[in-house]
This record gives structure tokens, C-alpha cells and sequence, in this order.
């Protein structure tokens, strides 16, 4: 029975992620999947740029406020996999960005009561008919086997949100009376890990994919055995529902 792996061997690997993608000095892309690679790429390197913020505030002794970063690997790594994955999510994307360009600019001109910037706003391209993404529950419920990570990403928000853990954790019962502490205790710090060392491996997994590096594939696909950690979430997701190719 292979046992879970331990948790210097996950920071290892998330380290060597980041390392990949941040010191690359480029990619070899086909002409025909240049435009994919360009609007895929960021959100890759916010996956490796949140693992890498979780490394360096856990290893500083602030694991309960690397959660946070945690939940937002996993949920770029998600719906990094959900576009790439499913049939027409790259379109649905692209439609996503353009509508949300014009939106977050056209809040900053109300916002700073700029004329200028709305008249600008104003002047852009109208963006690309067709469906934006769905919301990202529903895309974690359409790859997730068995509700693993919509569990994690669950347990992970209890410290994005305002709920009973902030209250808990800052309190600790003594023998007679109750004291309050500053700093909170993390106990789930190998779960928040191990989500970040999974998150890590279906974003290079993608980048894999668009750049068509078979060496890369085979070191993911051996990693994958070792660390037991996903290259991506196909498996889950419905035949009919499912890019060609793949």
C-alpha cells in the first residue's frame, strides 16, 4: 500500500513548480495554440505565485494565514483545468476576460469619477458573444471525483471568511478559567500543503499540455505516482462534456 507522502517531500515539490515556471526563459509554443498558451499562461503563474507565498508565510510560522493562499491556488488550479478540459472552455474564457475588462473598468471610472476613463471605456470593442465561465462551485462540482477538493476548498475557507473559527481558535480553556491568545493554531497545515502541492501539479500540467513537452509529461506522470497527486481532473468530468483530443 503506498503511504502518503511526507511533508518536506510536498514543499520540495512546490518549490521545484515555481522554480519551473518562474525561471523558464521561454516556452516552445506551436503557432496553433499561441493564443492559448498567452490567455492560459497568467493563470498558471498565479497558481506558482500563491504556492510560493504559502511556502514562505508556513515556513514563517504563519500556517493558519497561508490557508488563505492555499484556497486561492486551488481555486485558480481548478478552473485553470476546467477551461483546458472541457469542450469550448478556452472560448467560454476568453469571452469571460473581455467582459470583465470592461467591467472592472467601468466600476474604476464611477469609482474615481473619472470622465476621461469612461469616455475611453465607452470606446472600446463590444466583447465576443457567447457564454462566460460558470460560477466556480459549479465548475469544481463538474471535475471533482468523490467531492475531495470541494471538501478541501471548504475546510480552507473557514479562514477566508468570518465564521466560528474566529472565534475558536483564539480561545483555549484552562484548568479554572478561559484564556484568549493572539496567535491561532493551524492544524490542518499537511491538508493546506498537500492542496497547494496538487494545485502546483494540474497548472503545469496544462502548461505541459499547450507547449507540447512530452519530458515534462513523463516527470508529471511520474511525480503524480510518487507524491500521489493528481495531473488533472478529466477523470471527473462527462465524456460528452470533454475537449477532443484529450
Amino acid at each position: 500500500m503506498t503511504s502518503k507522502p511526507d511533508l518536506p517531500a510536498l514543499e520540495v515539490w512546490i518549490g521545484d513548480c515555481i522554480t519551473h515556471l518562474r525561471d523558464a526563459e521561454g516556452f516552445d509554443v506551436n503557432r496553433v495554440h499561441k493564443e492559448e498558451f498567452l490567455l492560459l499562461y497568467g493563470v498558471a503563474a498565479r497558481v506558482m505565485g500563491y504556492s510560493d507565498a504559502y511556502l514562505r508565510l508556513s515556513r514563517a510560522g504563519l500556517a493558519a494565514e497561508s490557508a488563505v493562499l492555499a484556497r486561492t491556488a486551488l481555486e485558480h488550479a481548478v478552473t485553470l483545468q476546467w477551461i483546458f478540459i472541457v469542450n469550448g472552455g478556452v472560448n467560454r474564457f476568453q469571452v469571460n476576460v473581455a467582459h470583465d475588462r470592461i467591467d472592472h473598468y467601468t466600476n474604476l471610472a464611477v469609482w474615481l469619477k473619472n470622465e476621461e476613463l469612461a469616455k475611453a471605456v465607452a470606446s472600446l470593442d463590444a466583447p465576443p458573444t457567447g457564454k462566460r465561465l460558470p460560477k466556480f462551485m459549479s465548475m469544481l462540482r463538474d471535475i471533482d471525483e468523490e467531492k475531495f477538493l470541494e471538501t478541501s476548498y471548504h475546510i480552507l475557507s473557514q479562514h477566508v471568511h468570518v465564521t466560528h473559527t474566529a472565534v475558536a481558535a483564539f480561545l483555549e480553556q484552562g484548568d479554572k478559567e478561559l484564556h484568549i491568545k493572539y496567535k491561532q493554531e493551524y492544524v490542518h497545515h499537511y491538508q493546506a500543503t498537500y492542496i497547494v502541492a496538487v494545485s502546483c501539479m494540474l497548472a503545469r500540467w496544462v502548461v505541459a499540455k499547450i507547449t507540447n513537452d512530452t519530458e515534462l509529461i513523463e516527470l508529471l506522470d511520474k511525480k503524480s505516482d510518487d507524491l500521489i497527486l493528481p495531473m488533472t481532473l478529466i477523470d471527473g468530468l462527462e465524456l460528452s462534456k470533454r475537449r477532443p483530443g484529450l
